[in-house]
């Protein structure tokens, strides 16, 4: 699909978050959101963040879009007693501002460990050290990391599971190829086998349709997000929730 041309003029203030749920499968219930950035311009088109970072990245307002998008959430769930997870990037992992104005944000947040960042595996992988000092930094404070689309890219995911993180998103692509190739099959248990001894939550992401998600039940698994559920919506009283 081709990328959209964005012609209007925008601001940091015109990206909002959108929530989609994470389901706890036991329960058929919303155990937490993620809150994904979405460009709404002033006649109400919607962009991905595929579709504008290009945009923010040319404006150099990089160092802001994560902190506003933490602010922005961190205000639609002050009164709602729910996990919300936002995600950040390497750049951001580098923005030592960043990390005091997240801890600054939650000094005085109702139960500050309702909030959590994802950092996708590679940027993990690729940034060791600047993932440490930031956990190390934002624990403290209550604030969770999320490990995302675990298994999209080679590294040392025993490195990982060994940082104390909230959780791992497994690629879906894992669950999609877990009966057919070995390959994929040992790696998933093993993973999962990891998680386990450090108890950490696992999360099958990018669940589509009802054949993934009874794949996923088969599994030890507890959680899962995608489309099956919901899409990423304006406000979460519209979400998949029993």
């Amino acid at each position: 699909m081709p990328i959209r041309e964005i012609s209007e003029d925008f601001s940091i203030d015109d990206i909002v978050p959108y929530f989609q749920p994470i389901v706890d499968l036991n329960s058929q219930g919303v155990w937490r959101y993620e809150c994904l950035a979405r460009l709404i311009t002033h006649n109400d088109k919607t962009f991905l963040p595929s579709e504008f970072l290009y945009l923010i990245e040319r404006e150099q307002h990089v160092k802001t879009l994560a902190a506003s998008m933490f602010l922005q959430s961190a205000s639609y769930f002050h009164d709602l007693n729910i996990p919300w997870n936002i995600n950040i990037s390497a750049q951001d992992l580098h923005n030592e501002s960043l990390i005091h104005s997240l801890i600054a944000e939650l000094a005085d947040y109702p139960n500050p460990r309702r909030a959590s960042i994802e950092v996708s595996a590679s940027t993990a992988l690729d940034n060791p050290k600047q993932l440490r000092a930031f956990i190390d930094k934002g624990m403290h404070s209550g604030l969770g990391v999320f490990i995302d689309n675990v298994g999209s890219c080679p590294g040392n995911i025993k490195a990982l599971m060994n940082l104390p993180v909230r959780g791992i998103k497994i690629a879906g692509g894992l669950i999609k190829h877990y009966q057919q190739q070995d390959a994929v099959r040992e790696y998933v248990d093993h993973l999962l086998m990891l998680c386990e001894h450090q108890g950490i939550a696992v999360i099958a992401e990018h669940i589509e349709n009802e054949e993934l998600l009874n794949d996923v039940k088969r599994l030890p698994i507890k959680y899962a997000q995608g489309y099956v559920f919901s899409p990423p919506v304006a406000h979460v009283a519209n979400a998949y929730q029993h």
